[in-house]
């Protein structure tokens, strides 16, 4: 009887370390399985390939990228250049795909069902998510890239944290230190040539906002500019935006298109506009304020985002600095004319010194000679106020904006005075 208790004791006492010891070490085991996807996965991914390039931006800047065997074309993000293409997103290679081995597959809702079976019958899970829409989409995304990737806990606790630290490093640069107000615009080409940019409270239209500029457009609700003034049904006018352009003159515009390692520059948009009747005055196009930025970049919400917001910052302080070296040497110049002039022309008039005119002369000459009315002011030489400069070329304070002064951070007091059309 003793025998079979100290029996029956040792077989708890194994039993329970066994429970104990299961529990040290990784947690894959509460990680994994996950339902996620439309499929289940049985245990962590090592091999994935993507389907979908936003989803590859997201892979990345969660740090999963290590994962990653393969691609469709459409994930070109100069990171993933080395991993072999599998053809397009919705309608990959098969055969292809099923050499590079992987444990997983991530593609999009355009992925060919049937397409999806054939994959799924050579024993490869496929986890298929819906794009998004809107600012939750991207965070549903994270959320669930990272459950597919690393599991329940681990995977969608890194999602979560990836999600919060794109988006409070977009805000807190939403920001702008600088005295001197710099507005901008993005353009691309719709597929019939219409000028277009981003419509208010997109994604897109937000993360062009982030870089501290105010965006000429951050009103407009349409992508395809109006080539005519629209009246809704509350009577309320908006002007025609191949008008208003003009009329705003951003200070800066980026433009939908690529320039290579040699300076050449690709862009449809860009080429339009310099043959352009309409914009060929722009101030952007003439002092070469433009910036390049592929407009599919903007649908990419994860390390591209990041290098975009960082590419548009540096490029704005940069034109930002210049403006206000400008503007410090424009405020400064009649500061030197007064200095000089007194010390020369009453030396002129030294001949005759106790001559009451001469006197007189001699102490209203400075005055004349400092008049930058006659021409050392810059207000009449060419200077800032007068020559398409910040003051009245739509750029800086006075460029004005979309809604006459109801665009927020823009200023509009002196643009209906000042503005030049063109």
């Amino acid at each position: 009887m003793k025998r079979l208790i100290s029996l029956i004791l040792a077989i708890s006492l194994i039993a329970s370390c066994a429970v104990l010891f299961a529990g040290c070490g990784d947690n894959k085991g509460e990680n994994f399985p996950v339902s996620i996807g439309g499929t289940e996965i049985t245990e962590e991914p090592e091999r994935v390939v993507v389907l979908n390039d936003a989803f590859a931006d997201i892979i990345m800047y969660m740090g999963y990228d290590t994962k990653l065997v393969g691609r469709s074309f459409e994930c070109d993000q100069e990171m993933l250049n080395v991993l072999p293409s599998v053809g397009n997103g919705n309608n990959p290679a098969i055969d292809t795909l099923t050499t590079l081995k992987p444990d997983l597959v991530i593609a999009d809702d355009t992925l060919d069902e049937k397409i999806r079976k054939k994959i799924e019958a050579e024993g490869v899970n496929v986890a298929v998510f819906e794009r998004y829409t809107d600012q939750s989409g991207i965070k549903r995304l994270y959320t669930d890239l990272g459950t597919a990737l690393g599991g329940n806990n681990d995977g969608s606790e890194k999602g979560e944290e990836s999600y919060a630290k794109l988006f409070n490093l977009l805000e807190e640069y939403n920001t702008t230190t600088k005295e001197i107000v710099v507005t901008d615009a993005y353009l691309y080409l719709d597929d019939q040539g219409n000028y277009c940019t981003f419509v208010k409270d997109s994604v897109e239209a937000k993360l062009f906002g982030y870089n501290g500029a105010v965006n000429v457009f951050g009103s407009k609700t349409s992508p395809a500019f109006h080539s005519t003034s629209v009246t809704d049904d509350q009577g309320n006018v908006t002007e025609a935006d191949e008008q208003y352009i003009r009329y705003a003159n951003p200070t800066y515009l980026f433009l939908d298109g690529t320039v290579d390692k040699n300076g050449n520059i690709t862009s449809a948009v860009y080429d339009k506009l310099k043959e352009d009747p309409n914009f060929v005055k722009l101030t952007a196009l003439k002092q070469n304020r433009i910036s390049f930025i592929p407009k599919k970049n903007f649908y990419r919400p994860g390390i591209t985002f990041e290098d975009i917001l960082f590419s548009m910052i540096d490029t704005l302080n940069k034109d930002n600095e210049a403006a206000e070296e400008a503007s410090k040497n424009a405020t400064e110049a009649p500061t030197l004319a007064p200095t000089v002039a007194p010390t020369k022309q009453p030396a002129t008039k030294k001949v005759e010194p106790t001559k009451a005119p001469a006197t007189k002369a001699a102490t209203e000459a400075p005055e004349d000679q400092a008049d930058y009315d006659d021409g050392a002011d810059y207000a009449d030489d060419g200077g800032y106020a007068d020559d398409g400069g910040y003051a009245d070329d739509g750029n800086g304070g006075d460029a004005g904006n979309y809604d006459a002064g109801n665009n927020d951070g823009g200023n509009n007091d002196g643009a209906a005075d000042d503005q030049v059309y063109y």
